[in-house]
């Protein structure tokens, strides 16, 4: 306790995190999706079923892309366009979906 009777706080101790790990782990995921989109490319061009989660996945390799580009400052204009992109794909699966419902 301190002279006024207030009690001390507790000093929250944070981990360090390697960011060099987290980089792998983001390269890693972002060719794992890439992979998946290469296989479902060759699913929705034998059939049109695979199409709209073939855009979809095209979209989250986009925005997992963005994300592994986010914290460079000379690629700041890359993850813009590349998040424009992956919003503009999803709306265009939407609509795409949409026509083929009705």
């Amino acid at each position: 306790m301190d002279k006024k009777g207030n009690k001390k706080k507790k000093e929250v101790k944070y981990k360090e995190f390697d960011t060099k790990k987290f980089k792998k782990g983001e390269f890693i995921t972002s060719l794992i999706i890439g992979i998946i989109f290469l296989i479902l490319i060759g699913f929705s061009v034998t059939d049109r079923v695979f199409v709209p989660v073939t855009l979809v996945t095209l979209a989250l390799l986009l925005f997992s892309i963005c994300y592994y580009y986010i914290d460079d400052e000379n690629n700041k204009i890359l993850v813009y366009i590349l998040f424009s992109m992956g919003v503009l794909i999803i709306v265009a699966e939407v609509v795409y979906t949409l026509v083929n419902i009705l």
